[in-house]
């Protein structure tokens, strides 16, 4: 791993290697790719601290979007560092800096599972958040990183590349890739899902001829063409599958189970049965199918 950069398991839900940040080291201090969600707040403390480091001494954040499992400690992390600096797209930073209908939303779906899941969600200062429309080129010390805008998976998505290491963070654009499993995956929650935006971003990243993909979810990916390639695969079988499904007479439930049912069926010979297991309890298929119902919807105008 390039120079004392560390990858960070913050052990969401007890899982091991489902949800990762990346630790930066650079001359302006170290430098966090996504924060993971509130709940594993605890766990970034301690091995930031087998690292010798606090949560005062990290100098910025890099948020690839704002969804909780990336993006949720944000808020807990600048109330206890407030000189701490965060990097966020545009259309996420309304919401960092009032996260309450954020909450609400989520609070209607995850009911009173939200605190054990995701924590505590706090405002982040308009002041500490640096919105980014992507395009820039941002400089910590002698390490750059350029942003470029990676919608798809959610219309506040960002990605950032290494030139001098080759490595792109890519967050969910990149989709999920467990070590469990090794097979990547899209993830395609209501309600941004873009399947052309998804192929223009994964057009983006490619043109960056980059030598590696750090993902959340889960870690380093040393092949970034055929990684791109079973994403780009598999998102086109995920959209053809689901409107098929909506033209059968079922109500959306059933729909939602086929299609599961269609992805673990697809993902047999690729991984052993336990690894399915892991990735389909990890990643909600139902969820994806109605985030690409409802992008059908929206796209068809049915």
């Amino acid at each position: 791993m390039p120079r004392s950069d560390t990858t960070i398991d913050v052990r969401h839900l007890g899982r091991t290697e489902s949800v990762a940040v990346q630790l930066l080291d650079t001359e302006a201090g170290p430098v966090l790719v996504d924060t993971g969600p509130g709940s594993t707040l605890e766990t970034l403390r301690a091995e930031l601290a087998t690292l010798g480091l606090a949560v005062r001494d990290l100098h910025a954040v890099l948020l690839t979007h704002i969804h909780f499992d990336h993006a949720g400690a944000t808020g807990l992390l600048v109330d206890e560092h407030p000189g701490l600096t965060v990097y966020v797209h545009e259309r996420g930073a309304r919401h960092l800096a009032d996260p309450a209908k954020l909450v609400a939303s989520a609070t209607r779906i995850y009911g009173d599972r939200m605190e054990a899941l995701w924590g505590r969600i706090l405002p982040v200062p308009a002041e500490r958040i640096h919105a980014l429309a992507g395009g820039e080129s941002l400089r910590f010390g002698a390490r750059q990183f350029d942003v470029r805008y990676t919608p798809g998976h959610a219309v506040h998505h960002v990605s950032y590349f290494e030139p001098a290491e080759g490595t792109a963070y890519v967050g969910d654009t990149g989709g999920i890739h467990l070590p469990v499993a090794r097979v990547t995956l899209p993830v395609c929650p209501p309600p941004d899902f873009d399947l052309e935006a998804w192929l223009a971003s994964l057009d983006a990243i490619a043109a960056w001829a980059p030598r590696r993909l750090f993902s959340t979810h889960y870690g380093f990916s040393d092949d970034p063409a055929r990684h791109l390639a079973d994403l780009r695969a598999g998102l086109l079988d995920w959209t053809a599958t689901a409107r098929a499904l909506m033209n059968e007479p079922l109500d959306d439930a059933a729909r939602a189970n086929r299609f599961a049912a269609h992805v673990r069926d697809a993902m047999t010979g690729r991984a052993d049965p336990d690894a399915i297991s892991v990735v389909a309890a990890f990643s909600d298929f139902r969820a994806s199918f109605h985030g690409i119902a409802r992008y059908w919807t929206r796209t068809l105008g049915g």
